[in-house]
């Protein structure tokens, strides 16, 4: 049963529980119980009730709340600012599409036969990627961009 208050308030409720030695405890000994549900405690109980992370049963007994905790973490998200339009976030695992995406931010940043310095070479990634030193990192492992050894200089490779 999901107690009244803003989704905002349930969140706050939520992560003061987690922050709390006992209350994570607790948390995962309801977990263990499975979906039949653990003997409730009014006082254990309360901050993750009221977070709508545990659901009250009519017998006494409580146990996680899927829903619950989905409507949380969609809460969170909708709070995120959206990412740029058309900025990389995240790179690939897979080495082949990791490539791939550095490949397009490779010739997006660098010409052929440029060289820039790392401030110049940061602010054109700033306009590609969230990552920036993650990303330009990323370049020189992969043989992409190559680097003056005190980092004063960087150009394409191939």
């Amino acid at each position: 049963m999901r107690h009244s208050g803003s989704m905002q308030q349930q969140l706050i409720q939520m992560m003061a529980a987690l922050a709390n030695h006992q209350m994570r405890r607790r948390f995962a000994d309801v977990e263990i119980g499975g979906g039949a549900g653990v003997p409730g405690d009014p006082d254990a109980d309360r901050l993750l009730v009221a977070a709508g992370a545990l659901e009250e049963l009519p017998d006494g007994r409580v146990r996680i709340s899927g829903p619950g905790l989905r409507a949380l973490l969609d809460h969170a998200r909708g709070t995120l600012e959206p990412k740029p339009e058309g900025k990389v976030d995240l790179l690939p695992r897979q080495h082949r599409l990791r490539l791939e995406v550095l490949g397009k931010v490779a010739d997006a940043v660098l010409g052929a036969d440029e060289r820039i310095p790392e401030k110049e070479l940061n602010a054109r990634l700033g306009d590609q990627v969230l990552d920036i030193p993650g990303v330009r990192r990323a370049l020189v492992d992969e043989g992409l961009v190559a680097r003056e050894a005190d980092g004063h200089a960087y150009w394409r490779l191939g």
